[in-house]
């Protein structure tokens, strides 16, 4: 590229983006529409702020494409781009020039500024990568494979899109406006212990005794609580997403022997797998529902099925309204260290899965009390 020709880019792009943020800024004003700022929520605020602190420095490479070469490229013309949010309020603009794609590893400064090595310029050939950089430093390179001087409104709103997800966490962590109740209050961090001191039995479960067989009172040991579940298991026909739930309950249970409520939080994980069991059975059988279905009408529609029995209903239902008392708390609730409720409901997950594909011999049957 002649000198001239780059010159006068240089002065294009340098116009291009003293009007580009005020296209920004106009985008956003259409997208939160007639909103005052007691509408927004917090998070919302802090966008706006960082909207409006808007113009940074911007650095832009051109990059030249051979479309004919590169059957993935979707132009002839890529960009690279940069903007350094540490510096907002600040308007200037570095332009490298226009550099074919197939030269650019000549370019020293260009692969030092935009901190390009050969695994990312593999990438950038690959036309996969959006782009790359470390949204912790407010540093990100974007690659727009567009002519951005042709549609600056399009521009305006990939920016701002792209702005929101790479640096959502940095935008609220600078621009949040948020009381500091620690501060406030004179609160103390809670202090970091060794694993040591973490993995020590919880002194609630402490209290519960075990009886051996000659009727002598023991500790509950860790093993204990792992046996006590290790033989709870769910059929193959169960779907993964459901067992993932499962057993997240059974390692809750386990983990309850360090933090006592943990015990609480497996009995509610077990019942979220039973809805989980039920939703997607339901699905299976009637379709993914296009809105909401309520527990009890699922329950009632796979008795109909004959998926669950009818004498077992009322077993469902109060699944059903303790898992509903556990995701809606006014009052902690404190369980004991009893795997019962996992082998219920495993019971009762096991036994709407099973399609009947291999009737169980009489003689292996096992009779139970699961109320």
């Amino acid at each position: 590229m002649e000198e001239k020709e780059r010159m006068d880019l240089k002065e294009e792009y340098s116009t291009y983006f003293s009007e580009f943020f005020e296209n920004v800024k106009e985008e956003y004003r259409k997208s939160i529409g007639f909103k005052e700022a007691d509408e927004l929520s917090s998070g919302e605020l802090a966008f706006r702020d960082a909207i409006s602190s808007l113009p940074c420095p911007v650095s832009i490479v051109r990059l030249k494409i051979d479309i004919k070469k590169y059957k993935n490229a979707k132009n002839g013309v890529y960009h690279l781009i940069t903007y350094d949010f540490s510096n907002f309020g600040e308007s200037s603009v570095g332009y490298y020039g226009e550099i074919d794609l197939d030269e650019i590893e000549r370019h020293i400064e260009l692969l030092k500024d935009f901190n390009l090595d050969q695994q990312k310029i593999k990438e950038l050939k690959s036309f996969k990568l959006a782009g790359y950089g470390d949204p912790e430093c407010w540093y990100w390179v974007w690659i727009i494979p567009y002519e951005i001087l042709e549609k600056p409104e399009e521009y305006a709103r990939d920016f701002m899109h792209s702005f929101s997800i790479s640096f959502g966490h940095k935008i609220l962590q600078k621009f949040e406006r948020r009381i500091d109740y620690n501060s406030k209050y004179g609160l103390k961090s809670d202090s970091v212990l060794p694993l040591s001191e973490l993995l020590k039995k919880n002194k609630i479960f402490s209290s519960f005794v075990k009886v051996d067989k000659s009727g002598e009172p023991r500790e509950i040991t860790i093993e204990d609580l792992q046996r006590s579940v290790c033989g709870i298991q769910l059929i193959p026909n169960v779907p993964e997403r459901v067992k993932k739930i499962f057993n997240a309950a059974k390692r809750l249970h386990i983990f309850g022997y360090f933090e006592y409520y943990f015990f609480t939080i497996s009995q509610h994980y077990t019942f979220l797998a039973l809805e989980s069991a039920l939703r997607n059975r339901y699905s299976e059988i009637y379709g993914k529902p296009k809105k909401f279905i309520r527990l009890d009408v699922i329950i009632k529609k796979l008795v109909e099925k004959g998926i669950i029995p009818k004498g077992e209903v009322k077993i469902y239902d109060a699944g059903r309204y303790l898992r509903n008392s556990l995701s809606h708390l006014t009052n902690p609730s404190v369980m004991t260290p009893s795997s019962t409720l996992l082998e219920r409901v495993a019971y009762q997950i096991n036994q709407i899965y099973d399609k009947g594909d291999k009737p169980m011999p009489e003689s292996i049957c096992v009779i139970r009390d699961l109320v």
